[in-house]
């Protein structure tokens, strides 16, 4: 290209940056020619030392210009986002008021849970935390040891992916407590020796220029660590000895943890291993091991020699399970909860945790992106906004309308004309001031709702005769409401020492309430049933006490085994076993009499009903789980092989509308290609591919392609093919590609 002392150079045209030219010649149908000059190169005429000066000044005179023209279209932007983060719903009728106060809602609901799932996830590790990092101070001054290698063995249980939070809780609490630079390592980043010491190097020193990626075939880098400027091979741990000796506050400490240990091979651990201890007298490493089974198995799987190195101390943690639980309870099911998640969405969501093993961060996003979807689409959202907010004026035409074509409306009206209320109902379908009075006298009836749902749960948890997790029981109830079958069953089994401890704990329930679930204690508002409890538990203790005094071990009903007694008559030379009712005193007789009170009482009180027999449920309540299985659990897939089989539901084209899976030439050239694909083996000939499209699409077919303009159309079919993942280049043929899916 030749040079030019031009200041003002040709301007770059779009086609100089393409990667890829379809070459049209003169005279041919298609694209015309085009004849543009090529852009000269430009030539630099000032010097570098002339120009230095003046240059940075000219850069940070422009600096500060830019970082002024960004901080005001930042502020600018942010502004019109905020307005514009919430469209106007009701195709484009709803009112400009109503959105923003969705959005107010949305961004007052969503940072109370936040902080209160921030707290959950604190306190789930803070024990371990603690004995962690009192094991690394310790293990410092402690002679016994030796230059043996402090190490410490988490028992983190088989969810590895939901221990992310654990490490890095680890990360901030041992960098403050010890003052040491921690690094962690992943098998599946430190593949090799090298790799896993330049991963160690890097982090520790906190240099991004560091070389070294992770592969044998990275090449190696120098590093210049330490005051004299020498420099090191970036996996020599002379150069963090150097730079950690260079430091003004020298901390010599590094803490290496191996989140997943037992994926890592047993001869890189032990390498490494014998590597750090090697440096132990000038670096001081502390390593944590993240292990998923057990202490004894994970060391059968290192040297004994290296096991020696080692100085230890077991630690178990919260397990993902319990986290759960706790975030459950905290961010769906506690009070603080402004948005309930139907039973639906839920269950969706507690499956995918437990069989793709997924962290407590993907089950916290989706709760997230839960509530963003009701506020950000649902104009009944604005429901939720307290009374002060939501005005009469706010409420317009369309949001009565849209309250009158929901489901719970319709049924709700419905049962107001079975029971003969002919004026109730009349009056919401007709009488928009009437309808909107019922709307704000369910916001009341949803919160008494919302708080029996959770004192039952309280309560029933509170007796530990709950066979399953809170989280199914919650789930249960707003599905079909609360079973105490169950419970009831496993009450009337209970001896007589038993019932007492049950209604001191039901009454300790009432008393303080539920921390995780933020719910207070009723004791004033349950002054009954307190009553009536404190009464049965006096009652069956003074029975027990006359039963010890007459002689009785202990009190028998007519719902325990030991009331019955098997019977065995002989007729007829042949045995009969049978069942029979042993003899009750009147004291049994009257502890059967209590039992049936505490139950009865129990049955009047702890009871729910599902949440989408409320009325007007869809505007509290979000349970769509298309969009959350769409984001959360994607099927691209199937997706793909859907659209390259019936086009026509996706271009809504005439071509294409009469072909049902079957080979056409008016298809588009990547579904002829698919369709051709399915029929092939593991490895695909190109050459037999392009004759079986030209056979169907040549000149002689329908269509009449040209050769060169089906060649172009086979090669761009095939990189799509190739983009989606159904082929890719085979390593055995040069002239094949191999098949990547199957069509099952």
């Amino acid at each position: 290209m030749a040079e030019s002392h031009d200041d003002n150079p040709a301007l770059f045209e779009d086609d100089d940056h393409r990667a890829v030219y379809i070459f049209t010649p003169a005279g041919h149908s298609g694209l015309p020619q085009q004849e543009k000059a090529r852009p000269v190169k430009r030539r630099k005429v000032t010097s570098k030392r002339a120009s230095s000066s003046v240059a940075a000044a000219e850069v940070v005179q422009e600096g500060e210009a830019e970082t002024e023209r960004t901080q005001t279209t930042t502020t600018t932007t942010t502004t019109t986002t905020a307005a514009a983060a919430f469209p106007r719903l009701f195709g484009g009728k709803e009112s400009a008021e109503a959105a923003e106060l969705r959005r107010q809602v949305f961004d007052t609901a969503w940072p109370v849970l936040d902080g209160r799932i921030k707290n959950v996830l604190r306190e789930a590790n803070r024990t371990t935390l603690e004995d962690v990092s009192s094991f690394i101070r310790d293990a410092e001054g402690d002679a016994t040891r030796g230059t043996r290698i402090p190490a410490g063995f988490i028992i983190t249980g088989p969810n590895i992916a939901s221990q992310d939070l654990l490490f890095e809780q680890l990360s901030e609490a041992l960098g403050k407590a010890t003052q040491a630079r921690f690094v962690r390592l992943r098998a599946a980043g430190a593949p090799n020796l090298k790799a896993a010491l330049k991963k160690v190097i890097r982090d520790a020193t906190a240099q991004v220029s560091i070389g070294g990626g992770g592969s044998d075939g990275d090449e190696d880098a120098e590093v210049a660590f330490g005051r004299d400027g020498r420099k090191y091979l970036d996996y020599d741990l002379e150069g963090l000895h150097a730079f950690l000796s260079a430091q003004q506050d020298p901390s010599k400490r590094v803490i290496v943890a191996f989140e997943d240990s037992e994926a890592f091979e047993s001869s890189l651990l032990t390498d490494l291993l014998a590597l750090f201890h090697s440096w132990q007298g000038r670096i001081q490493f502390s390593v944590l091991f993240g292990i998923a089974t057990s202490v004894e198995l994970f060391q059968a799987r290192l040297l004994k020699s290296t096991a020696r190195q080692l100085f230890g101390a077991k630690f178990d943690v919260v397990q993902a399970d319990l986290v759960l639980d706790n975030v459950f309870k905290s961010a769906i099911a506690g009070t603080q909860a402004t948005l309930r998640l139907g039973p639906t969405l839920l269950r969706n969501m507690l499956d995918r945790q437990r069989d793709q093993v997924a962290g407590i961060r993907v089950f916290i996003s989706s709760i997230k992106y839960a509530y963003m979807c009701h506020f950000y689409a649902n104009p009944l959202s604005v429901l939720l906004a307290d009374e002060k907010s939501l005005t009469r004026q706010l409420l317009q035409p369309d949001h009565l309308q849209a309250v009158r074509t929901l489901d719970s409306f319709k049924a709700h009206v419905e049962a107001a004309v079975d029971a003969r209320q002919l004026n109730h109902a009349q009056s919401l379908v007709e009488d928009d001031s009437y309808l909107v009075k019922q709307m704000a006298e369910q916001r009341l009836k949803k919160q008494d709702y919302l708080m029996q749902l959770l004192r039952s749960l309280h309560l029933l948890t509170s007796m530990d005769l709950v066979p399953g997790r809170f989280t199914d029981l919650y789930v249960s109830a707003l599905a079909g409401g609360l079973d105490l079958t169950p419970i009831i069953d496993a009450i009337k089994r209970l001896g007589a020492d038993d019932v007492p401890a049950l209604i001191n704990r039901l009454l300790t329930a009432i008393q303080t309430g539920s921390p995780d679930l933020d719910l207070p204690g009723w004791e004033d508002e349950a002054e009954d049933l307190i009553s009536s409890l404190s009464e049965i538990r006096d009652e069956i203790e003074a029975l027990a006490e006359q039963a010890r005094e007459k002689g009785q071990q202990s009190l028998k009903s007519k719902f325990t085994a030991q009331s019955k007694v098997l019977r065995t008559t002989v007729v007829a030379q042949k045995v009969q076993l049978s069942q029979d009712t042993a003899k009750l005193t009147e004291e049994d007789k009257a502890f059967g009499k209590a039992i049936d009170s505490l139950v009865d009482l129990l049955t009047h009180h702890i009871y729910s009903d599902p949440i989408d027999s409320l009325f007007l449920h869809e505007a509290w309540a979000y349970d769509a789980e298309a969009p959350y299985r769409d984001v959360f659990v994607p099927r691209p897939g199937t997706t793909f092989e859907r659209a390259l089989t019936r086009p026509h539901g996706y271009l809504g084209c005439e071509c294409c509308s009469k072909t049902t899976g079957t080979l056409s030439a008016t298809l588009p050239t990547t579904c002829i290609l698919y369709q051709l694909y399915l029929e092939t083996g593991s490895l695909v000939n190109v050459a037999d591919l392009w004759s079986a499209y030209y056979a169907l699409v040549g000149e002689d077919s329908d269509v009449g392609l040209g050769e060169r303009e089906a060649l172009v159309r086979f090669y761009r079919g095939l990189a799509e093919l190739r983009m989606m993942g159904f082929v890719k280049q085979s390593k055995k043929k040069a002239d094949h590609v191999a098949k990547v899916k199957w069509l099952l």
